[in-house]
């Protein structure tokens, strides 16, 4: 159990409605030497909806990611997190806002020296002083609330498949019941079935735990499946951030080739069929 004395293993609420801003950023800059990479970007996330990135190679999806982050050092401009900057700010200032948020790299990122189990506690021995038991409680729940028995949380990175380490990423990110889940290219690596598998865990969690995500993708069907907008990054900008019905109406070289090229039309065709099943 926590000590009741302990101030810093109480989380505390950022409370808001749906709507809302929860991502703010304002004239983003990013340069790496001479290469400027964003130019002025603009862009705002909505609490409680799914927003995908989209945009081709070197149009900086992970580095944006990881300035939201406060992981990457950018040129000038303005980025919040819940209505706070991401830098600047006192170190409870700091955790208060880190503890709102969780993150899947891409390909996961797990410890391979620790257990799927010592994975998911990673955050909780960071900000909190718990008992192992409650800590082995805890990764139990996120295990199965990602899909994963307990049999898995023995087990090393190692030791599972691609889709279930995935699922174990996914557990450490949901460790500190975040607000907002921010996911780079999750579904890369796997099959269709695992990547629709994955796509409706997404969706569910989304909704059964009130999450705003912010979900990195080249994947055209899980655009059509789980996101409510798209940001496209292209020209160093966000050239638009919508339904998919509205980009497929601009009129821009990238936009054009990404959503009405072969796989963008057959991405549409399975969204088409699917909502006419249900």
């Amino acid at each position: 159990m926590t000590d009741g004395n302990d101030q810093s293993a109480r989380p505390v609420a950022i409370n808001g409605r749906k709507g809302e801003a929860v991502i703010e950023v304002k004239n983003l800059v990013n340069r790496f030497g001479d290469q400027t990479v964003h130019e002025d970007l603009d862009l705002t996330v909505k609490r409680g909806e799914i927003i995908g990135v989209v945009g081709g190679s070197g149009t900086g999806k992970t580095v944006l990611m990881r300035s939201i982050l406060s992981l990457q050092h950018f040129a000038s401009g303005e980025i919040s997190i819940f209505g706070k900057p991401v830098t600047g700010l006192a170190e409870g200032e700091e955790l208060e806002v880190r503890r709102q948020f969780g993150v899947l790299f891409q390909n996961g990122a797990l410890f391979s020296t620790l257990t799927v189990a010592e994975n998911v506690q990673v955050p909780l021995r960071e900000f909190f002083h718990m008992q192992q038991d409650l800590m082995d409680e805890i990764a139990a729940y996120k295990l199965g609330l990602t899909g994963l028995g307990p049999e898995a949380a023995p087990k090393y990175p190692s030791e599972l498949s691609g889709g279930m380490r995935k699922r174990a990423a996914l557990a450490r990110a949901l460790a500190l019941d975040p607000r907002l889940l921010f996911l780079d290219e999750p579904t890369a690596g796997l099959d269709p079935v695992g990547a629709a598998a994955f796509d409706n865990l997404i969706l569910d969690l989304k909704e059964s735990l009130g999450l705003t995500v912010f979900l990195i993708t080249h994947d055209l069907d899980t655009l059509y499946a789980i996101c409510d907008r798209v940001a496209v990054l292209a020209d160093k900008k966000v050239l638009a951030a919508a339904p998919i019905k509205e980009l497929l109406e601009i009129d821009h070289p990238w936009i054009q080739e990404y959503f009405h090229g072969p796989r963008g039309r057959a991405a549409l065709a399975g969204a088409d069929a699917n909502q006419q099943m249900a």
